[in-house]
């Protein structure tokens, strides 16, 4: 192992704490290192800009930081500013200084506020949790902070030093105000009579799930032909980059101003942009039953959270919600009433058991993938990892496609089914791809569950569809603490899971192999998350939000 490698991976925070404008960051080195052999700054991403730490206390094997003064009567400048060290003799690069589980669990009890000039300016230091391959940092973000009594004002120079950034962000802002006003105008124009009804999504395409349910449902009730004039827009928009979108955004501005009831699946970043006519209704219909993983305002603060106002959450008229169990959660992810989250229960469950469903679909299924029959199927789907859709992967190196293969035999497959943000596809080894195939284009994964025998899952939502078949689930959740701390978790894992907890892959095999699947926590998780009232949960939402008539 190069001496590089062994310097990083010994050298780690073990804790931080404040006195006053000390900070103070206890340094561990296996192998009992000398700290007086390595030099430690604070510096930027790109290592560029360097504040040297020089005060450092052997006897307790800290550095200790003043930040009114980092060298030369200088003070942090805004940014983020990251740990990091080096030998004094060779001239290494700097080298990030990862902090341990126990310190990423105190992070968010350690930022500051220095507050001066009375009550109108401050100094602000925050710390977050960073990933960078098997090791999490903690980089601190310096800000000066001034008071405004506009918070909705957008300040150009202060969200970007270079002149250039800000005549970009000022260009895209003056085409953010026109799509703004382009709606604002079309839509009063345009008379609102309850009619119009749009379902649109900008992360799911085509058109599946809740808005397909609903769908299918108003033209089963022949509502698109008497009552109800129907329009669709579905186009993954955070796919291409920012200026496209402002050009799809403009023609979406003349679909949207039109309607009296939008229907949305997800998050809807046009909606950050334009407000909504009071007129017309805006209902999520949101994709997901109920999982573990933090989303939308559950995780307000944390990178990629949604803005306090400039929010599409903020302008919903409604969510639909799956049963009153969950309302609370519902409220929290989107920053609703909890009396606006209505309890109907999930559109897309409605006849989702039923056997001739069912049936028809296990038939075509197979005779569209013969060599599927009669085979044993594990299908791994977990979510994905990453702050946002523009950032998300997925670590398939935890998986050991060798061993998969083995513990498949002849009598099992091993389907893959990526998380529908993650863009990548999965690259299998070709001489398993017998056994382990790649499922990701699959239209539907609740239609999938007809036919998978053990879910392989973590933190994803999918678990609430799955349940209801009361099959086995297994939960490979390697990265357990790193994920609560990096993006959160609405409950514990542990206590809430319908199924057997894995923390390494080999659990996993073991766990198929051996049939050991803590089966009896489906039934809990059931009677936990579901109410079984009776009626249609389409119905209700056609019946009371639609057309206006009360259907309990």
């Amino acid at each position: 192992m190069s001496e590089q490698r062994e310097i990083h991976d010994t050298m780690e925070i073990t804790a931080m704490q404040w006195q006053g404008i000390y900070l103070h960051v206890t340094v561990r080195a296996e192998g009992d290192h000398d700290l007086t052999a390595y030099e430690f700054a604070l510096t930027d991403k790109a290592g560029k800009k360097v504040f040297p730490l020089k005060t450092v206390d052997m006897a307790r094997r800290e550095l200790v930081v003043n930040i009114t003064n980092l060298g030369g009567g200088r003070m942090a400048q805004n940014g983020v500013w990251y740990f990091r060290y080096r030998r004094r003799d060779g001239g290494a690069e700097w080298r990030d200084l990862p902090i341990t589980l126990a310190v990423g669990g105190t992070l968010a009890d350690l930022d500051k506020v220095y507050r001066y000039g009375g009550t109108a300016y401050a100094y602000v230091m925050t710390f977050a949790i960073e990933q960078k391959g098997d090791a999490l940092l903690a980089p601190l973000t310096v800000t000066y902070m001034a008071k405004s009594d506009d918070p909705d004002k957008r300040y150009f120079r202060a969200e970007s030093s270079r002149v250039a950034a800000r005549a970009q962000k000022r260009l895209i802002w003056l085409l953010e105000t026109l799509i703004n006003g382009v709606y604002q105008v079309m839509s009063r124009i345009t008379p609102k009579r309850g009619h119009r009804v749009l379902l649109m999504s900008e992360s799911r395409v085509p058109m599946n799930g809740n808005l397909k349910a609903l769908d299918d449902r108003i033209k089963a009730r022949g509502l698109d032909k008497s009552d109800l004039k129907m329009s669709y827009w579905f186009q993954k928009t955070l796919e291409v980059n920012r200026f496209k979108i402002l050009l799809i955004w403009l023609r979406l501005t003349f679909v949207t101003a039109r309607q009296d009831i939008i229907f949305i699946d997800d998050y809807t970043p046009f909606f950050n942009h334009v407000k909504v006519n009071p007129k017309t209704k805006l209902i999520q219909v949101w994709h997901a039953g109920v999982g573990f993983k933090l989303v939308g305002y559950g995780r307000f603060g944390t990178e990629g959270s949604p803005k306090p106002q400039q929010c599409c959450y903020r302008q919903l008229d409604y969510a639909i919600v799956g049963g009153r169990a969950l309302c609370d959660i519902y409220a929290e992810v989107f920053g609703l009433d909890s009396e606006r989250c209505l309890p109907y229960g999930l559109m897309r469950l409605d006849g989702y058991l039923d056997p001739a469903r069912v049936e028809a679909f296990r038939a075509k299924f197979y005779q569209d993938y013969p060599a599927l029959a009669g085979k044993r199927l594990i299908l791994f789907a977990p979510t994905f990892r990453g702050a946002s859709q523009r950032t998300s992967y997925y670590p398939y190196e935890m998986l050991d496609w060798g061993k998969i293969y083995e513990v498949c035999g002849e009598d099992s497959l091993f389907l893959i089914k990526q998380h529908p943000f993650i863009p990548k596809q999965v690259e299998i080894p070709p001489q398993y791809a017998d056994r382990i195939m790649d499922f990701s284009s699959f239209p539907d994964i609740n239609d999938l569950f007809y036919v998978t025998d053990i879910l392989i899952t973590d933190y994803s939502s999918n678990i609430y569809e799955f349940s209801l078949h009361h099959k086995p689930m297994i939960f490979f959740i390697f990265d357990e603490a790193e994920y609560a701390l990096t993006r959160g978790v609405h409950r514990s894992v542990e206590e809430h899971a319908p199924g057997k907890l894995c923390r390494t892959f080999d659990e996993v095999l073991t766990a198929i192999r051996e049939e050991d699947f803590e089966i009896e926590k489906v039934e809990r998780f059931i009677e936990g998350n579901f109410d079984m009232t009776e009626g249609l949960a389409t119905d209700k939402v056609i019946d009371n939000l639609i057309l206006k008539k009360k259907h309990n």
